[in-house]
């Protein structure tokens, strides 16, 4: 029952019950005190309303039966077995073959014949037996009819659906088989056999099939994507108009995918009008779009972008004009339009438009001001701007609120919220005191009693810090009154219980409850006797030990002293020894009616408890006095003996390998001993250098040259290290009868895997010891195996038995390339002698599905296979195979086919066709692609042409490190060979694929007209200048994050060099067209005199107080430059003294104002520093406390009362009853 946990196995003499009473911790539960009178009243006595007499007959049953019946009338002309007396033997044909598939099916068939021929079966089972069993039974028994109806091949795969569902479903519903024509024999005819109206209708449905399909139509288009949004329209206008109806399907691959092919798919009128539409729609924008370029800020371009790029889609709508932005990441600032004519400027208006229609600031307010301006659920918020669609308000961590809109109310908005902190910070005030971390739980109180207090007296906010930051600040937030009065109260309360004393007390938990006593009244009484002391007991599921005892420093001592007598005597009665005793004698042990058992404890006066039956612990444990124990193990251990033949060994263990067995709970001999059987050990207390071995004699020896031989790999240079697995992920881990296991000690000799028992504090915590380099392997293919099984699913699909070997032929070749390609998909088909046809998968979700549609393509093409010969020379094989034979595999997964080339050593034979061997490669696969990947594979046979380059454009056609050489080869894959200078020849050879070599050698032919244009050009911009700029001076100018040296770049199109390592430190160089080159010259002469004629003034500063002079994202350190017109330089890594700020101005004053204001914000930091304890030792993190958690208890219900009349089976005064048989055995022993 649910209070279990509430009762004690010894219950006292006088029959009450112990119940555990909550101490006051820090993370004491919630306790809810219900009585049973009062909270669950008696309900009323009412008179029982005669209901009349229904009849039982009358009533519906709430459950309907899982078992129907159907009955099968044949009349003579429809039996296919005329005369029912025909026998095989001595049974009748009908009879038999009903007895075969009522025994393949699981049901019950009976037969009755009539006198005038006709045949009544009626069959008896479940559901889908009953009509698994009728549709056979007509098949077999009823007369056959075959129909014949001629379908387009094209409207097959309607017909048979995927995975031939639909096929199935077809001659499930109307009883007949239909035969499907095999590709290869080029006839359109299907055959459907069965009951001849079943046939029928079966051939009726199929042509309606056939019909429905006939009406559907599908196109591609090959438009490029420049046109998509204008064919889109503005928010999918035209493609929801167009498939409206539902009668088409438009499919225009979105911006990601690299094709250009638009499907549609539907009804053949509906895919001709959207045709027509979408090839109209692009001659009218081909030929006029032209494309314009802008650049709008990073920080604006959402705000073009709009949300869910609704904003474009306005702009594509008013404007017809399409708009491209970068992607997030892209740090270009370029926006481009594509448009026609005049509707160009009107977008570019559009865009401008919206990137300055919002704007954004900041303003300063403490982090303890939000809540009160955001008020309870926006409240505060909403009041003071009840309508804000297009205003943003964000309340950052950084004691800033971010505004965010159109410039009017982002301006109203900010004097609003300016006026409102005003006001704030003129009534409300926030403080904080420093505590002592000890004390907080003590201000807090039970369940936050005292700090609930505190705020309603003075109406106040008090914030305690989190546990885990180890702070002592305790912040109070309220009327500036209010919040000096809490202050106060608050002092005073911590000066009082430094007067206190805290003690702790290390007291094993399974003696609480003797502290606590029955129904608490050892506790009460102690804490009545010293009321000024509090003892926190800790809550049983904490599993600690530790008993605080806090109050007044005499009475705490005294408690202190009284609870380490009763824990001495405590531990005298309560010394505890676990015996281990097989399970096979412990019924010897028990003794009949528990007379051997209750003996020897009265005997000893110990309480000795025995294993639950089921348990896996073999041990039974002896609790008592340490004298009376030892007696206690001592008779068991001689009854165990004497009951069989048991011996103990000793071994003789070093000291330290003797620490090493006793670690971390004996999980080394534990696997030992689960690994060795019905073998127990031990590890004596004294000092000596033995561990005990008890068992039969023959375990006992397996089990010895097993602890001899993991010492000898301790006693070498070991490691052990442990890794956290699910307990449920263990037995995959595992294996099979621990065959994963035994493989890996095979691989790993020296290794030891010790799995945790269900039971164990860390169930979940898996140890592996052995030599170091062992360990880590083993540790990583662990967690290799983890790591799939968090993401492992099964399914399972039939496959016919006769394509399994398909699959498992040539090393599983077949199989392993579809678990490759799959993540690695565990795939299971089931032996040859289990006559089963389920294929079993293991993996990831998204993985089984996959493999499982992949193996079921395979089975439909092995169904309509055929092979065919292709005759290519052997001397082009390595082309055809190269970059691995990507090109065949390409072709292999386009067509779903097999392609298989001749040995390479293959002799030069003639077939009967008069066809090489050597030069034949063989096509397996589906008779409609296996023609499509023969095409596809005479194409790869290469071809060479030429092309006269003059040799000076040679080098512009490689490219810069082969660039452009390199892209021609991998775009049309060709292979482009440009002669030697030393042969002074102007021939360019292009072999490759016929196509490809004619369009790279176009694509050349393209580029050698502008070859002679960059070479003129690039003279002109090789045009340098040199600079001589002061090194100090390179940071300014190349700007924050690169800004100005960039703006100088694109402004004057010029390259930029600043010196490298090695270079002249000051010369910085200018490469470009003349003209722009002298003009980026005075530029930066021009912002070298002008930080020149600035006055600098160095100042030291701690380093420490720099992170905070600069800010989050520098916004500190620009403040300073904005409100003292000042430039601020810090000292970098390299520099001698890292303290030395510059500060420099046009004017004298400003840089002294700043390098004052500086030295007043360094002096303020230091000193918070120091109040914080910025000297002392580092504090540690721990995971904060549990969630509090409720807990109920009932006082006053009926199993608690100790009433003999109301309740005289609950009476103490009762005498036991006696109980006799089976059962009262058994709760003997378990009382026990």
């Amino acid at each position: 029952m649910n209070g279990q946990s509430e009762f004690t196995l010894d219950a006292p003499s006088n029959g009450t019950v112990e119940k555990k009473v909550e101490a006051p911790t820090t993370d004491s539960k919630e306790k809810v005190v219900m009585n049973y009178s009062t909270d669950f009243p008696s309900l009323p006595v009412t008179a029982v309303r005669n209901s009349g007499n229904q009849s039982a007959w009358g009533k519906q049953p709430v459950l309907k039966s899982t078992v129907v019946t159907e009955i099968i009338k044949l009349s003579p002309n429809e039996r296919a077995v005329r005369g029912f007396g025909k026998k095989d033997g001595n049974v009748p044909d009908e009879t038999k073959k009903c007895k075969e598939i009522a025994a393949s099916i699981g049901c019950q068939i009976e037969l009755s014949e009539a006198k005038d021929g006709s045949l009544s079966i009626m069959i008896t089972g479940k559901r889908n037996q009953v009509n698994d069993a009728q549709g056979r039974l007509l098949r077999d028994l009823q007369t056959q009819g075959v129909r014949e109806i001629k379908i387009p091949k094209e409207h097959y795969g309607s017909i048979i659906g995927k995975e031939g569902s639909i096929l199935k479903k077809l001659e499930n519903e109307f009883y007949c088989r239909i035969f499907m024509p095999n590709k290869e024999d080029g006839k359109d005819v299907i055959k459907i056999t069965g009951p001849g109206n079943y046939a029928d209708a079966c051939a009726e449905k199929i042509l309606s099939i056939s019909s429905e399909r006939s009406k559907q139509s599908s196109e591609n288009m090959e438009i490029e994507k420049l046109y998509y949004p204008w064919i889109r329209g503005a928010h999918n206008s035209n493609i929801e108009r167009w498939t409206s109806n539902g009668n088409v399907k438009v499919n225009i691959p979105p911006p990601n995918v690299e094709s250009n092919k638009i499907n549609i798919t539907g009804e053949r009128e509906a895919v001709q009008k959207v045709v027509e539409e979408i090839t109209k729609i692009y001659k009218e924008k081909k030929g006029k779009v032209k494309t314009v370029t802008t650049k709008i800020p990073r920080s604006q371009r959402r705000f073009v972008l709009g949300n869910k790029g609704s904003g474009i889609q306005e702009i594509l709508q008013v404007t017809d004009c399409v708009i491209e932005v970068p992607a997030e990441d892209d740090e270009s600032e370029n926006i481009t339009i594509h448009g026609t004519g005049d509707n160009i400027i009107q977008a570019l208006s559009s865009v401008y438009a919206r990137a300055t229609s919002i704007i954004s600031t900041e303003i300063k307010a403490d982090q303890w001001l939000h809540k009160y301006l955001i008020g309870p659920k926006g409240a505060n918020l909403q009041t003071l701007f009840p309508s804000r669609e297009k205003l943003k308000i964000e309340f950052n961590d950084n004691s800033t609120i971010f505004l965010e809109g159109p410039p009017q109310e982002v301006n109203s908005a900010k004097k609003i919220l300016a006026d409102e902190i005003e006001k704030l910070t003129s009534t409300m005030d926030s403080k904080s005191i420093k505590v002592p971390i000890a004390f907080h739980r003590h201000l807090v109180g039970k369940a936050g009693a005292n700090i609930s207090k505190l705020r309603d007296e003075y109406d106040v906010n008090v914030q305690m810090p989190n546990e885990n930051t180890n702070s002592e600040d305790i912040v109070i937030e309220g009327k500036k009154e209010g919040v000096k009065k809490c202050i106060e109260q608050i002092q005073e309360t911590v000066k009082k219980m430094e007067n206190e004393k805290s003690r702790d007390i290390i007291i094993e938990q399974r003696f609480h409850k003797n502290i606590i006593g029955n129904k608490g009244e050892a506790i009460n009484k102690l804490r009545h006797q010293y009321p000024s002391v509090s003892i926190g007991v800790p809550d049983a599921s904490s599993k600690s030990d530790i008993i605080n005892i806090r109050g007044d420093k005499v009475e705490v001592d005294k408690v202190f002293n009284f609870l380490t007598k009763l824990q001495k005597e405590l531990v005298e009665s309560n010394y505890q020894e676990a015996v281990p005793i097989f399970k096979e004698f412990h019924k010897h042990i028990i003794g009949k009616g528990g007379s051997t058992i209750n003996k020897i404890r009265d005997d000893t006066s110990t309480k000795i408890e025995i294993p639950i039956d089921g348990s896996s612990d073999d041990k039974i444990l002896v609790t008592g006095k340490k004298e009376n124990v030892k007696k206690a193990v001592d008779l068991l251990t001689k009854i165990q003996n004497e009951q069989s033949n048991i011996i103990s060994i000793e071994v003789v263990i070093p000291s330290k390998a003797k620490t090493r067995f006793a670690y971390n709970g004996r999980r080394l001999l534990a696997d030992v001993e689960k690994e060795c059987g019905n073998v127990f050990f031990s590890i004596p207390k004294d000092k000596n250098e033995k561990i005990v071995i008890r068992g039969p004699k023959e375990f006992v020896s397996i089990a010895e040259k097993q602890v001899t031989d993991l010492l000898n790999t301790l006693n070498e240079q070991t490691e052990e290290v442990s890794i956290k697995a699910q307990p449920s992920f263990h037995k995959f881990l595992i294996g099979k009868a621990g065959a994963k296991v035994k493989k890996i000690r095979e691989n790993f000799p020296s290794v030891r895997i010790l799995f945790p028992d269900e039971k164990d504090e860390k169930a979940d915590v898996i140890q592996i010891v052995g030599k170091k380099d062992e360990v880590q392997a083993v540790k990583a293919l662990f967690e290799q195996q983890i790591e799939e099984l968090k993401q492992t699913v099964e399914s399972s699909v039939e496959i016919e038995q006769q394509y399994h070997k398909h699959f498992v032929i040539k090393g599983s070749e077949l199989l392993k390339e579809i678990q490759a390609s799959n993540g690695n998909v565990q795939i299971y088909f089931p032996k040859i002698s289990e006559n089963s046809t389920t294929v079993t998968l293991k993996g990831s979700k998204d993985c089984v599905e996959s493999a499982m549609s992949r193996i079921v393509e395979i089975v439909e093409d092995l169904k309509a296979q055929v092979t065919i010969d292709v005759e290519i020379d052997s001397k082009h094989f390595r082309s055809i195979l190269s970059n691995r034979g990507a090109a065949i595999q390409d072709i292999s997964k386009q067509y779903n086919v097999r392609i298989k080339f001749p040995e390479r050593n293959a002799p030069d034979e003639v077939n009967d066709d008069g066809k090489n061997l050597a030069h034949v490669i063989t096509i397996t696969g589906n008779s409609a692609k296996v023609d499509n990947a023969k095409a596809d594979l005479l194409a790869l046979v290469p071809i060479t042409k030429e092309i006269n380059i003059p040799r000076e454009h040679h080098r512009s056609l490689i490219g810069r490190g082969g660039e452009g050489i390199r892209s021609l080869q991998q775009t049309y894959n060709v292979n482009v060979s440009i002669p030697q200078e030393s042969e002074q020849s102007d021939v360019v050879t292009v072999s490759g694929i016929g196509s490809k070599v004619d369009s790279c050698i176009a694509d050349i032919q393209e580029r050698i007209g502008e070859f002679d244009k960059i070479a003129a050009d690039r003279q002109l911009r090789s045009f340098k200048a040199q600079v001589n700029v002061p090194a100090k001076y390179h940071q300014k100018l190349i700007g924050r994050r690169g800004a100005v040296v960039n703006d100088m770049r694109n402004k004057f199109d010029v390259q930029i060099s600043f010196p490298k390592d090695g270079d002249a430190a000051d010369i910085v160089t200018i490469t470009g067209y003349e003209k722009n080159v002298k003009e980026c010259q005075e530029e930066i002469e021009k912002i070298v005199s002008e930080l020149e004629s600035l006055f600098s003034q160095d100042v030291e500063l701690d380093p420490r107080f720099h992170p905070r002079m600069i800010g989050t994202g520098g916004r500190a350190l620009r403040k300073l430059c904005e409100d003292f017109k000042v430039d601020i330089r810090m000292p970098s890594k390299t520099d001698e003294n890292p303290s030395l700020v510059t500060v420099s101005g046009k004017n004298e004053d400003d840089v002294f104002n700043c390098i004052e204001e500086l030295k007043i914000q360094e002096e303020d930091y230091i000193e918070i520093l120091i109040e914080r304890g910025q000297y002392t030792a580092p504090t540690h993190n721990y995971n904060s406390q549990a969630a509090k958690q409720r807990t109920v208890e009932i006082t006053g219900a009926p199993w608690q009362m100790d009433n003999e009349e109301e309740f005289p089976s609950m009476s103490t005064n009762v005498p036991p009853p006696n109980v006799s048989g089976v059962w009262g055995s058994r709760l003997s022993r378990t009382s026990c």
